[in-house]
């Protein structure tokens, strides 16, 4: 795969698009469930070489998507730069696309959460232009009714699985069927009417810590009320995905203020929000990792994690799973 890539870049004349000066090397960087990512890089400049394994929107052009995102998101100086994508998948067999590499570390939720609100707050406050609603998939009208359409989808192959525990399947269908009860209760944020561009996948190593932070991996933004983000953000499982720890209330506190603070929303109408959002967001993660750990015990995948598989194999234990399905941000 290293030297596909440099030949791509030879016969594409990515050397002079990219000003790569004299010898430039390709590594592999790193994996997710839907992407690989190789690093270019020369003596001064490096660059992120990203190919797209699926669609988690379900979209024909992923990658496309993704450029298309990136590209409008620059304005708000927290995401990296793209230059370069190719959804022909001529040379590869996946969408590709060439971005900026970004130095720093993971967000430490120790030390960083600060850092966190300020890079919500400048991505969530950014109008949305008519560009936007062009680029964007929309759930204004949806964001609840999305979430449980998205884990039927999920929950389908889990439901039937002679692999994911049956206890774990039972409690899944309870959720989803509760969730489906109270879906009325997405006209608060239709009333609402406070739009924004979420990430939607807002673990710590999507995010990158250094002189200044920046978020990450816009594999699947959407436009929908901020309280996506920031549910996430705060949620157990995503807390314990790669840092293996839960926030403190204190934390989860602090966070908010400062983050409210950025964007001038109002608390209570916010914490309102993320007490209706929370038992979809949290369905919505634990319908994805059960259909991850299906897939992966019957080797359907194309990329293949075992870090990550360990995590979503822990998730359906049934005491987790029991003690998740309850949980709200604040107690």
């Amino acid at each position: 795969m290293l030297e596909k890539i440099q030949l791509y870049i030879e016969k594409n004349q990515l050397t002079k698009k990219l000003r790569l000066q004299g010898p430039y090397t390709v590594k592999f960087l790193a994996q997710g469930e839907y992407n690989q990512n190789f690093l270019i890089s020369d003596e001064k400049s490096r660059y992120v070489f990203r190919l797209n394994y699926g669609s988690q929107l379900h979209l024909d052009n992923q990658i496309r998507y993704e450029y298309q995102a990136l590209k409008w998101l620059e304005r708000t100086g927290r995401t990296p730069k793209v230059y370069y994508v190719d959804d022909s998948r001529q040379s590869f067999d996946q969408g590709l696309l060439i971005m900026e590499f970004l130095l720093g570390e993971p967000l430490d939720y120790h030390k960083d959460l600060l850092e966190a609100s300020k890079i919500f707050g400048r991505i969530h406050k950014q109008p949305i232009d008519e560009t936007a609603e062009k680029i964007f998939v929309k759930e204004k009208s949806t964001i609840l009714s999305a979430r449980v359409t998205e884990c039927q989808k999920l929950l389908e192959p889990v439901l039937k699985s002679e692999f994911v525990p049956l206890q774990a399947q039972k409690q899944l269908a309870s959720a989803l069927d509760d969730c489906q009860k109270n879906i009325h209760k997405q006209k608060f944020f239709i009333d609402l009417d406070q739009w924004c561009i979420n990430n939607t996948e807002v673990n710590s190593h999507n995010f990158i810590i250094g002189k200044q932070g920046f978020l990450i991996d816009w594999e699947k933004p959407v436009i929908s009320h901020p309280v996506q983000d920031i549910s996430q953000f705060l949620t157990s499982t995503t807390t314990l995905w790669r840092s293996n720890l839960i926030l403190t209330q204190r934390a989860k506190r602090d966070f908010l203020s400062d983050y409210l603070a950025e964007t001038h929303v109002d608390v209570a109408t916010f914490e309102e929000a993320l007490r209706i959002y929370h038992p979809y967001l949290m369905l919505r993660a634990l319908s994805w990792s059960a259909m991850a750990f299906d897939s992966y015990q019957k080797d359907t995948k194309q990329l293949k994690n075992q870090e990550i598989f360990e995590k979503v194999s822990s998730y359906l234990a049934e005491d987790f799973l029991r003690h998740a399905l309850k949980e709200q941000v604040f107690e």
